[in-house]
């Protein structure tokens, strides 16, 4: 019997039980360690016993987060096909991504990726594995991408692909446009009854039409493809093709649609980050940091190098990334009106550092004119340390009012700046036409720019309400 390994790593992978040098089973885990060390239990059961007793050596192979693992042992499966791979399913079936042939395709999964004559046995053998390397067709669908062995880790990677390249689901046409429409999973015009007669006579319609039509579908078939390298595993070129989408669009000056694509970038770097995301968030070595708990991420100082580096990517800077600071304005038609100043150093709130400001020059209503005020204040303190980061609390207007004093103040022209609308949770960059929706950038960066934002409200609020209270009292 096959001796229990010992020094594995705890990190995300797949392991290959081998016979003579052969795969005999084939499985991932999001702790390798923890899962290889569950075969050699005691109640193990018989299926178990009889895998170990066949094995003569074991392969590990460690990969960057739990959804990597789970492409890499689908392909490792179709590839070696291993015996116990089968009887260890317990006769249930496999798992695989079914894409319609449509002129819009629809994605689900199914048990059942074969010929009818092959799902009526109604289990998955190595003779219906053989049918096809990589896909099989019917009459009806085109199936890609499997075995699966887990359901629910293929549908969480769905989940997360559709937010970045929407398809759609519905199961008819209809008149309305669908929930999943209105929250950008679904394109909207592939699932609702205008589609199939704009297509019939779209020779017949004005040139305008003609251009918007052909547009969405070559889009929406984009999006299916890029669902597909995905799911495939072809992660680097899918990444190198988008980048090189975007240099072309920056150099036609289309910034709005080099923006999607930047978006759709972070989108897959957060998609396999995930697994590693999860587990620095569990770490117990956290901060007591009271904003870090309010805003849902629990700061270790393991987290900040990955959130610096992030940060760097979306700014497209190299430069050390340590002290941010937050702005916010608070007012009640321009009443008792103040500004705060947060500051966040490595990632953790530095108390001591804030500062809050009471409006002088400004009378009338206008966050905007207000912003410009605290920040030229604050430029005028030269004992202070510089930002490496300035976020806004707010959109558009409220960065180009920061920069407005920012770009023309040598003591804080040096820093990066950006604005968070709270409303589309939509990052602001200079000269960038859309916004970086944070929700594509990983979890802990995304919770950190929010808990700055919030910070930053939460001291201006209390401040203004502070000067309220002494006005009512006075």
């Amino acid at each position: 019997m096959l001796s229990r390994p010992t020094n594995i790593s705890a990190s995300a992978g797949v392991y290959l039980f081998k016979h003579h040098g052969a795969p005999i089973y084939i499985g991932k885990a999001k702790s390798l360690k923890k899962r290889l060390v569950s075969y050699w239990r005691k109640n193990a059961n018989d299926k178990i016993k009889s895998l170990l007793s066949n094995a003569d050596s074991l392969e590990v192979i460690e990969t960057q987060s739990e959804i990597e693992a789970l492409i890499k042992e689908s392909e490792l499966v179709k590839k070696h096909l291993p015996k116990y791979n089968v009887l260890l399913r317990d006769d249930k079936n496999y798992f695989y991504m079914a894409i319609t042939k449509e002129k819009f395709p629809r994605i689900f999964i199914t048990h059942q990726p074969f010929t009818p004559s092959v799902v009526a046995r109604n289990r998955v053998t190595k003779q219906s594995l053989k049918r096809s390397p990589r896909f099989a067709r019917d009459d009806t669908y085109t199936y890609f991408i499997g075995p699966f062995t887990s359901g629910s880790a293929l549908r969480i990677v769905l989940k997360l692909v559709r937010k970045i390249f929407p398809y759609c689901t519905c199961k008819s046409f209809h008149k309305r446009p669908c929930l999943n429409s209105q929250i950008g999973r679904c394109s909207g015009f592939c699932c609702t009854e205008v589609v199939p007669s704009l297509a019939s006579s779209i020779f017949e319609a004005k040139l305008g039409t003609k251009i918007a039509a052909l547009r969405h579908h070559q889009k929406y078939q984009e999006n299916i493809k890029n669902v597909i390298s995905v799911l495939t595993g072809k992660k680097k070129s899918l990444l190198k093709n988008l980048k090189k989408e975007i240099k072309k669009l920056s150099e036609d000056q289309r910034f709005e649609e080099a923006g999607k694509i930047r978006d759709q970038i972070l989108g897959i770097e957060n998609i396999f980050a995930h697994r590693v995301i999860l587990r620095e968030i569990s770490d117990r070595r956290i901060s007591r940091d009271p904003s870090s708990a309010q805003s849902g991420l629990r700061m270790t100082r393991g987290i900040w190098p990955k959130i610096e580096k992030e940060l760097q990517s979306v700014f497209g800077s190299s430069n050390k990334i340590s002290r941010v600071e937050g702005y916010d304005i608070s007012n009640i038609s321009g009443k008792e009106a103040t500004g705060s100043m947060v500051v966040f150093n490595n990632g953790l709130s530095d108390k001591k550092e804030y500062r809050q400001f009471k409006i002088k020059t400004v009378k009338q209503v206008s966050d905007v004119d207000m912003l410009k005020e605290v920040i030229k204040r604050r430029a005028n303190h030269l004992e202070w340390p510089n930002p490496d980061l300035t976020l806004i609390d707010g959109g558009k207007p409220q960065l180009n009012a920061a920069l407005s004093v920012i770009e023309y103040d040598k003591n804080l022209s040096n820093t990066l700046i950006a604005a968070l609308a709270k409303r589309e949770e939509g990052l602001f960059l200079p000269k960038m036409a859309s916004a970086i929706k944070i929700n594509n950038l990983s979890q802990p960066t995304s919770s950190f720019l929010k808990r700055v934002r919030d910070e930053s409200h939460r001291f201006a609020r209390r401040y203004h309400h502070q000067l309220r209270g002494k006005s009512v009292f006075s």
